[in-house]
């Protein structure tokens, strides 16, 4: 066999590989919001997600009570197939209010927190949609 080939072959079991570690990842998304959304109470969940050109990409899931505050944070944060979430407890306690803004610093890296005002701006279109359907209803 010629070295083309070998490579070829190479490459398509990465990337048979990488289709493997893929769907895992999925299923424990799907697993982890399933039971963030199945814990009931009320309140709101976003998800938000902030891609990397290079490096570690994020995804939040950002849970939120009737008033507003944050009780309950997950994050997923890597450049792999085998990130997973892990409490965000810096979030937890913080007002949808306090993350909103732009300007704001901390509690985490630049791209966490552009991840979380993106799960808040879906906790404001789920509160607005509520709102519509409270109001037609």
């Amino acid at each position: 066999m010629g070295l083309g080939v070998s490579l070829i072959l190479l490459l398509a079991f990465l990337w048979l590989l990488q289709m493997v570690g893929t769907f895992f990842q999925m299923r424990h998304y799907r697993e982890i919001l399933g039971g963030v959304s199945r814990e009931g109470g009320r309140g709101y969940v976003g998800v938000g997600n902030a891609k990397a050109r290079f490096g570690k990409g994020v995804i939040l899931i950002l849970v939120s009570g009737e008033d507003d505050v944050v009780r309950k944070a997950l994050r997923m944060r890597g450049a792999t197939v085998f990130a997973r979430f892990q409490e965000a407890p810096d979030l937890v306690g913080l007002s949808l209010e306090e993350l909103r803004s732009e300007e704001r610093e901390g509690p985490y890296e630049k791209a966490t927190m552009q991840a979380t005002r993106r799960a808040i701006e879906q906790i404001d279109r789920i509160k607005a949609e509520r709102e519509v359907e409270a109001g037609v209803g």
